[in-house]
């Protein structure tokens, strides 16, 4: 008999305290933007409503979301919640959509006219490829602050340990930019810092024909496509960014650089190499020489 009174006390207490713990943390009925980013999972969810008190337990969050079977449901988007709103509440706010916010993708190695044309082209090199939850209310200088802290962010997360400390942080976003178009991993952009770092170190022209794309896309009025391959006429295009014709990086930057590309930047790979190609196969190879260049030429890509 006394047994079965404790399990009723305890099963009492247990119910007490799921009931208490759902309750509004506060009764001051303030608005507080929270963000429930693209992937975001239930934990991460109720860890940071705990975090920011708007519910008293992450735990009872989970309970209560699988309880009302919304577990699943959870939306991402910009919502205004507030203390005074129960767990349940909550949970009911997330599950239906937050406000009409949108997604703003930037694609790594993008120019700034493919992202859109309301940007300024100044900013070449400088919008970090990302999914940006921008808020409806975001006039652009928001938007564009949005993006300069990530950006700010990831290029001090890049220069770690660098390797490369002779460049200015605007020559490090113009070299990252070039190796954005030039190779696709991590490894063969090192390599390919490497290999460039070497021509400049010799005064030998970087020859990019991605920097002559950019140049001669730069001319058009509005092109339809982007980066299509240069071609023997572009190779003369009078231009500060030919770098077949002007010794040196280019001006400025050429797309918006990635990760991996500012990262590369920083830390190339030392080498002997002078020259580099991506084959018919999508494989880098690499030569010291320009007869053994031209032979990787006759047996890579043709």
């Amino acid at each position: 008999m006394k047994v079965g009174i404790v399990l009723i006390l305890v099963l009492v207490s247990i119910l007490g305290f799921i009931y208490i713990s759902s309750l509004p943390v506060s009764p001051v009925n303030t608005q507080n933007e929270f963000v429930v980013n693209q992937g975001d999972g239930i934990i991460s969810i109720a860890s940071r409503l705990e975090k920011n008190n708007l519910v008293k337990n992450k735990f009872i969050f989970i309970f209560y979301a699988y309880k009302m079977g919304l577990h699943s449901r959870l939306q991402a988007g910009d919502f205004q919640l507030s203390p005074s709103l129960s767990t349940p509440e909550i949970i009911t706010k997330l599950s239906s959509g937050g406000t009409k916010d949108y997604w703003l993708k930037i694609i790594d190695g993008q120019r700034v006219e493919e992202i859109t044309p309301k940007f300024p082209s100044s900013l070449e090199g400088y919008l970090f490829p990302d999914s940006y939850l921008i808020p409806v209310r975001y006039d652009q200088s928001q938007i564009l602050d949005l993006i300069k802290q990530n950006f700010n962010k990831k290029f001090a997360l890049a220069l770690a340990d660098a390797t490369n400390t002779k460049m200015s942080d605007a020559e490090i976003v113009t070299f990252a930019s070039i190796l954005e178009r030039e190779a696709r991993t991590l490894p063969s952009k090192q390599m390919v810092a490497g290999i460039l770092l070497n021509r400049l170190k010799i005064g030998m022209a970087l020859q990019l024909d991605t920097t002559v794309e950019y140049a001669r896309d730069s001319k058009l009025p509005h092109p339809k496509v982007y980066w299509s391959p240069a071609t023997a006429a572009d190779i003369h295009l009078v231009s500060s960014y030919n770098t077949y014709l002007n010794p040196g990086l280019p001006p400025a930057p050429i797309c918006n650089p990635g990760t991996d590309s500012l990262y590369a930047a920083f830390h190339p790979t030392a080498s002997d190499y002078l020259y580099y190609l991506t084959g018919n196969d999508n494989l880098m190879h690499y030569a010291k020489t320009l007869p053994d260049h031209n032979a990787n030429v006759a047996k890579y890509l043709k």
